[in-house]
């Protein structure tokens, strides 16, 4: 098999390659195929995300031979990505040559699925040691470990490597296993000077633009991601993952037009849709606009249909959600039922059922559902649900059980408090007890070092409150002798 893939499949040879199996399938003429070349077309269209096709090729594949190790290895770690453990270990046992390097990681990764990390690593140790601790063995058990979330374990062989010698000033491959580590693993400013070093030494590299562009969106730097996506579009005009970074970036600084404009251009050949449908949907919704953002859930149904039950049942929390914006109650529990029939412990459909019930005037069933999402709700996730219901009473206008929610962030969670204090200041302020009103802002102003966060002040929820403030402390200014 191609150890590069990903640029073996921008080959002319692999192009012809793929165009004549799919001339096969199109014209259900059989083709000889050798078994390498059906396990990357496999590859490939596993790479596209498109599971069924990659199915199809390797299946061909073992009809024409049956005991090819590479395609034995690629269908036993399809299932095993299916959670299918035993039928994964079931066509491992097939395999003739077990001492094959892909066979053996083969076993550790089916290890690990069961989390018997211990018994995988011993597999990797003896890899290791039997090619003599190469760059590349010691990096392949390194993204072996990323490719299953394990931080620990991942970390582990890339002080390893460091202790080889390679480090982020002398190795190419050591900075892109590096930044690969620190961006999956939530750590992007440890990233940022390895990005730095590889583009001084591959200034044309695509790949590490994009990839410094996500590194600054990670630690909310937009206006350097954005430079760094310039410079990946000068590379490549309309590359794909630069143009979706910078649409994200125009939607955190609230440039939705331009942010919604980019995303209905990635769409039609958007290998991963239901992403970009996703953040249309969230910018329809920013912006107010409930009725696009619900025919954008329903085009997403249709158009993406092959997908997990969460999955469905999350866009059909968001066209419920678009429903109550748009005063649809009984359509917006209609959807929200079906969430939940799919998703029956899906907490987010059950605080928004809640506030269907609100709008409906049912306000012992609401409260009774949040209680109920309050006692399934682990210790760490309270104050998130505090947080959104007391959202939901404050955007219906129910000011009195806004500030009892918030009461509970501010005596339960002090750290936690400072958003719960501008709820509660700007209730007090639409219930017209200004006094009380700025006691809460006062407390706030103090906890904030004497200032008023600028994302509170621009927030909409609490933008007219600071807009009549600054117009009442003006007038006081100009006319000090006022009372």
């Amino acid at each position: 098999m191609n150890n590069d893939l990903s640029s073996y499949f921008e080959d002319p040879e692999f192009k012809d390659l793929l165009a004549k199996y799919e001339g096969m399938v199109e014209s259900h003429t059989p083709t000889y195929f050798d078994a390498e070349e059906l396990t990357d077309i496999a590859e490939y269209y596993a790479s596209q995300g498109d599971e069924r096709k990659a199915e199809d090729a390797i299946d061909f594949a073992l009809r024409l031979h049956p005991t090819n190790t590479d395609a034995l290895v690629f269908k036993s770690r399809s299932l095993c990505i299916k959670g299918k453990l035993n039928e994964a270990y079931q066509v491992m046992n097939l395999i003739e040559d077990t001492s094959d390097r892909e066979v053996q990681f083969l076993k550790a990764d089916l290890l690990m699925e069961e989390r018997r990390m211990e018994e995988a690593e011993a597999i990797h140790l003896a890899l290791a040691q039997s090619e003599d601790e190469s760059l590349e063995v010691l990096l392949d058990i390194f993204m072996t470990y990323m490719d299953a979330n394990q931080k620990e374990y991942a970390f582990r062989w890339i002080q390893k490597i460091q202790q080889k010698g390679y480090n982020e000033t002398n190795s190419q491959k050591f900075r892109d296993a590096w930044c690969d580590y620190c961006m999956t693993f939530g750590e992007p400013e440890k990233a940022t000077n390895a990005f730095q070093l590889s583009l001084d030494e591959l200034p044309y590299s695509l790949p590490h633009w994009n990839g410094m562009a996500k590194c600054y969106l990670a630690q909310n730097e937009i206006e350097k991601s954005l430079e760094a996506v310039d410079f990946s579009l000068a590379i490549e005009e309309n590359n794909p993952e630069a143009l979706e970074v910078k649409a994200y970036c125009f939607c955190q600084t609230e440039n939705f037009e331009e942010s919604i404009a980019i995303y209905n251009q990635l769409l039609p050949q958007s290998k991963t849709p239901s992403r970009i449908y996703a953040m249309l949907v969230k910018c329809y919704l920013d912006t107010e606009r409930a009725l696009e953002a619900k025919e954008t859930c329903l085009e997403w149904l249709k158009k993406c249909p092959k997908m997990t039950s969460f999955e469905k049942s999350e866009i059909y929390s968001y066209i419920s959600l678009c429903c109550f914006n748009l005063q649809q109650p009984a359509e917006g529990m209609k959807y929200i039922d079906a969430a939940l029939n799919l998703e029956p412990s899906f907490r987010g459909a059950m605080l928004q059922k809640g506030m269907i019930y609100l709008q409906t005037g049912e306000t012992k069933e609401a409260e009774r559902l949040f209680q109920k999402v309050m006692d399934i709700s682990p210790d760490d996730e309270q104050s998130e649900v505090i947080y959104n219901v007391a959202n939901s009473y404050f955007f219906l206008q129910m000011y009195p059980q806004t500030i009892e929610w918030c009461e509970k962030i501010i005596s339960g969670y002090p750290d936690e408090q400072t958003e719960a204090l501008y709820l509660t200041a700007c209730s007090f302020f639409h219930m017209f007890d200004m006094e009380t009103c700025m006691k809460y802002l006062t407390i706030v102003w103090k906890l904030s070092n004497n200032t008023f966060e600028e994302e509170y002040m621009n927030d909409k929820r609490f933008k007219h409150m600071f807009e009549v403030i600054e117009t009442i402390l003006n007038k006081q200014l100009n006319n000090p002798n006022q009372n």
